[in-house]
């Protein structure tokens, strides 16, 4: 039975299906190695997460980290059956899930772990039990060890807590289930909303969070916003709470906030100028950019920072893309500004990454590169890492290959994956053990990875017009809609064609997909 402490959680409706990237070990690795921090390991490694949610991220993760082994705590039976059938499916038996409050974990249920991950938990609980999530991180992690935690934030969320106040005033009155309350709720606000009441106008933000919860749907705003506890923070109260359990701070995600000169506001460089310290300079930042939400990575303990701790992890650590070269982006948009990854240094380590993961060293050493020398290439690639489509690597891959005949796809969790539903308006997430993260394939790829790897290659045409039959599908051919079968499946058959030459050689070196010969 769940304790009764569960009780204060939405459970009569499942939290939204999703994969967080920022749970990756390779990136909470680079974000610790980026502020000089050692990171912990990167392949045999230990790692829990605390509200697992459906199990997404963590089954995911399980699957491109064979050698670790990870745990999933959650408190909805709802939550963990899906994880656990998730699991059972993708055959991974390095994940265990279990339905439990982080605080009734008993002795033995979890190893000394190198990763401890709390996703959107730490505003949504009691301050107790935020202080014991805290005190959960100082006692599990070995020193060394990452503690990534995310929350909503102040003051952003200042302004629009009385939006969460009206509905859920309007909803107190309301007989029937969590979904029946939160339809009603989100109908009263829009109706305001839409009648453009002075709350709406003078703080835009609340409207712009109105539209995230319809978009997003039911299940979202139950979880975010109807629970019995909804404390955003500031940064500076959870970077004190972290101190006191011998918690430090070592950076955010994404990336780019680790550098000054790219997470500081526009325009207050002069006024921020002054600011020295790390955590103070969070602090004052937040209020610049009116911060809403935070990921945060702490280290366990006082831990040496040697001054060539970066260094050697970008000399040591493999950068690949996720993508192929035409589609890696040649500038990355940030709120204090744009980086353009233009000219022939990008151009050269553009193509060299994406045939291939390479180190800092061997892109130095490759005769397209060592013209421009191993400062600069270290540069770029830092730079290219900031966006989504270059990112730190687990494993070296075998590089692209030309399309073949024949596909396969090797790993039994991603043909779970593939078995599932399929959805135009979200992705499918599979486990690549080449970037140690998720790759995201939109419903088309989806279909034409199957049509690849399900039959035999002259029977690929008879499999799109069954699977047409059996899942109609409305596509787009130049502007016009095409709902006619066989019209569908000769649509799907050029998608098809052209994902093989493009996004599936990608595929291949990710190990997502073998090619045989």
């Amino acid at each position: 039975m769940p304790s009764e402490r569960a009780a204060a959680y939405v459970t009569d409706v499942p939290y939204v299906r999703q994969f967080c990237a920022e749970l990756n070990p390779s990136l909470l690795r680079a974000v610790a190695a980026l502020s000089g921090c050692p990171p912990p390991p990167g392949d045999a490694l230990d790692f829990c997460e605390v509200g697992a949610g459906l199990g997404d991220t963590l089954a995911t993760l399980a699957a491109a980290y064979p050698r670790g082994r990870f745990v999933g705590v959650d408190v909805n039976p709802v939550h963990v059956a899906s994880a656990r059938g998730l699991a059972a499916r993708g055959e991974l038996a390095n994940v265990r899930f279990l339905e439990r409050d982080f605080e009734d974990l008993r002795d033995g249920e979890l190893p000394p772990l190198d990763y401890l991950c709390a996703h959107g938990l730490l505003t949504w609980i009691a301050p107790a039990k935020r202080r014991a999530l805290f005190a959960m991180a100082a006692a599990r992690l070995k020193p060394g060890g990452l503690f990534y935690v995310s929350y909503n934030a102040l003051p952003g969320w200042a302004a629009v807590e009385p939006l969460r106040r009206f509905m859920l005033d309007a909803a107190a009155g309301i007989e029937g289930d969590s979904e029946t309350r939160v339809r009603h709720a989100l109908a009263a606000a829009q109706a305001l909303r839409d009648a453009r009441a002075e709350y709406f106008v003078a703080n835009p933000s609340a409207s712009e969070i109105l539209a995230t919860m319809l978009e997003m749907g039911v299940p979202y705003v139950a979880h975010e916003f109807f629970g019995p506890y909804w404390e955003p923070l500031h940064f500076a109260d959870v970077a004190a709470e972290a101190t006191e359990h011998d918690l430090r701070f070592v950076g955010q995600v994404p990336l780019h906030l680790n550098y000054r000169n790219l997470a500081v506001a526009p325009g207050l460089d002069e006024a921020l100028r002054s600011i020295t310290d790390r955590r103070a300079l969070e602090r004052v930042n937040g209020f610049a950019k009116n911060e809403f939400f935070r990921r945060d990575v702490y280290v366990k303990g006082a831990v040496s920072r040697p001054e060539d701790t970066t260094r050697a992890y970008l000399d040591t650590t493999l950068f690949g893309t996720l993508v192929p070269a035409d589609d890696v982006k040649r500038d990355c948009v940030l709120p204090s500004g744009s980086l353009a990854f233009a000219g022939p240094l990008f151009e050269a380590l553009i193509a060299a990454i994406a045939a291939r993961g390479a180190t800092i060293r061997e892109l130095a050493r490759a005769p397209s590169l060592e013209f421009f020398g191993d400062q600069a290439i270290r540069h770029a690639v830092l730079q290219l890492a900031m966006g989504k489509d270059v990112i730190p690597m687990t494993l070296r891959s075998r590089g692209a290959e030309a399309p073949g005949s024949r596909y396969r796809v090797p790993s039994a969790f991603n043909r779970a994956v593939l078995a599932q539903p399929l959805s135009p308006r979200h992705k499918v997430v599979l486990a690549s053990p080449v970037a140690g993260t998720g790759v995201g394939l939109s419903m088309l790829h989806v279909v034409a990875l199957r049509a690849l790897t399900e039959p035999p290659p002259d029977q690929r045409d008879a499999w799109l017009l069954a699977f047409v039959g059996a899942n109609p599908l409305r596509l787009v051919d130049h502007g016009d809609s095409v709902v006619d079968k066989d019209d569908v499946a000769r649509l799907l058959k050029t998608h098809v064609d052209s994902f093989r030459a493009t996004r599936l050689p990608k595929l291949v070196e990710l190990g997502v997909v073998d090619a045989e010969k």
